[in-house]
């Protein structure tokens, strides 16, 4: 078993620890990214499978009357709900933003990302290895395949060729890609600060389970509960970590343990 991040212990092997502070009878939300998290990263995004230990505690999670699920991806949200389809669980697609299927962005912010994608794409024709994911309302660019020592300067470029665009658009730079979205659309802290301020859930006991950069702004929105990191050895926010999305639908199953016990 691969060492936790240095100075982020081990979920599971902590658990007997951590359980207890789980407060009894209150609600409990849980904050779950998708790609590393609840499924293995693929070469493509269309690649990716939710294993059927992941889906039936997602099942199970979604019907207790103690718990409400949350997955707030950079994906859209129609993807989240073609790969993960459990009913009862909340989708927030585009790191929270896409909320439902009526979101819309404005024409200008349309052109705007057109204008942007159209940039990058003829500039990144020297890069093979390197592709644009077109999301409609955001782009990635994923650097997955590309080799690690051109990462960097790539990540360098797309910056500069951006800077124009900057005053309506934002760069997300996450492990894998680089995310361009709206500035219209705050990110996952912001995402599930939102929920959490709701009169439903604003008691909740909130968990945060996630791998990216991303996802940071996550931990630190569930300050009161606990926060997980998924996967490998980084600096972070995160107090806990557990190491493949494997380890992630135990650690759920734990939680249905805990909760239903108390």
């Amino acid at each position: 078993m691969k060492p936790p991040p240095r100075g982020t212990p081990h979920l599971l092997k902590l658990w007997n620890r951590v359980a207890p502070r789980i407060p009894a009878r209150a609600r409990i939300a849980v904050f779950l990214d998708f790609d590393g998290t609840l499924v293995d990263i693929a070469p493509r995004p269309n690649q990716v499978h939710l294993k059927p230990k992941a889906r039936a505690i997602l099942q199970r999670l979604a019907r207790h009357p103690r718990v409400t699920v949350v997955v707030v991806s950079g994906r859209r949200r129609a993807e989240l709900l073609q790969y993960i389809g459990v009913q009862g669980i909340r989708y927030f697609g585009l790191y929270g933003w896409e909320r439902s299927a009526k979101c819309a962005l404005p024409p200008s912010v349309r052109q705007a990302l057109r204008r942007a994608r159209a940039a990058l794409a003829g500039h990144l024709r020297a890069y093979p290895s390197i592709w644009i994911e077109n999301k409609r309302s955001t782009f990635s660019v994923h650097l997955l395949d590309a080799p690690p020592d051109l990462q960097p300067r790539v990540r360098r470029e797309i910056r500069a060729l951006l800077k124009p665009f900057l005053r309506t658009l934002r760069l997300v730079e996450n492990i894998r890609d680089v995310e361009v979205l709206p500035r219209s659309m705050p990110g996952k802290g912001i995402a599930v600060r939102q929920f959490l301020a709701q009169p439903a859930f604003c008691r909740s006991f909130p968990i945060y389970f996630g791998d990216d950069l991303s996802d940071e702004s996550g931990f630190v929105a569930v300050r009161r509960g606990f926060s997980v990191l998924v996967g490998k050895r980084r600096p972070t926010r995160a107090r806990y970590s557990v190491h493949t999305p494997a380890e992630v639908a135990t650690a759920l199953t734990k939680l249905e343990a805990a909760v239903t016990r108390r």
